[in-house]
């Protein structure tokens, strides 16, 4: 995201304004629906090394781009999301991470189409954000949005007007906050971690016992009704 307030000096920063209201919402919502953190922390994700990657190519890519090195920033940018994507595509069955897959791929089609994030004037002024710096030309990594842009609809289109720093989001943004906000979410489950702890050793031995045969139905008792065998004494005696 692209944090545009403040003249040049902020507009050359990335911020996450609408991630970190959406991410602590999440959180809250996770809570009120007794979810648990060391559940969310438990997830088994693959390749989660790509993560990193992708993290320190945007750094890089972020330095790149404040030095006005475009080149460096559009390369810091692709790998970045390339890693990203990977990450997402192995893990897709994770809810939440489908849409931040599409959300990074908007943003990186839309910025690869243009050599940088258009951004749009009007929904600027909606937000309040200063885009001073980008209509200067000393922001590498944005662009005023226009006629000959290419999917414009993809860009820094939809005013977030945050009451500490005003941002200008683009679609691939606010689905990677909505994916973001669902991982959360549904990472965290609900009910409490203990209590089904407590049940699963219920569970286990229910489906051992039904896994034993059943014991045979009890027989009523009936009396001894034969006569009893004396013959045995009889042949005693008469020796």
């Amino acid at each position: 995201m692209r944090l545009l307030r403040l003249g040049a000096r902020r507009a050359d920063t990335s911020g996450v304004g609408l991630v970190i209201v959406v991410v602590a919402g999440a959180l809250v919502v996770g809570g009120l629906r007794h979810g648990s953190l060391t559940r969310l922390s438990a997830l088994r994700l693959r390749w989660l090394w790509l993560v990193l990657v992708a993290v320190v190519a945007q750094a890089v890519g972020a330095v790149a781009g404040i030095e006005g090195v475009t080149l460096g920033y559009q390369a810091g940018m692709a790998v970045s999301g390339l890693a990203a994507l990977v990450f997402c595509a192995r893990n897709i069955a994770v809810p939440g991470l489908l849409l931040v897959g599409l959300g990074l791929a908007a943003n990186a089609a839309v910025i690869g189409l243009n050599g940088a994030m258009p951004v749009s004037p009007a929904a600027a002024a909606r937000a309040g954000a200063d885009i001073s710096a980008v209509s200067s030309g000393t922001d590498p990594r944005h662009v005023i949005a226009d006629d000959r842009t290419t999917a414009r609809l993809l860009g820094d289109v939809v005013p977030v007007p945050l009451p500490v720093r005003a941002e200008v989001d683009s679609a691939g943004d606010v689905l990677i906050a909505a994916g973001l906000a669902l991982f959360v979410v549904s990472g965290m489950g609900n009910g409490p971690v203990g209590r089904r702890r407590q049940e699963r050793p219920a569970g286990r031995g229910r489906r051992e016992a039904a896994a034993e045969p059943p014991l045979p139905a009890p027989t009523a008792w009936t009396p001894f009704r034969q006569e009893p065998d004396f013959s045995g004494l009889e042949t005693l005696l008469d020796r």
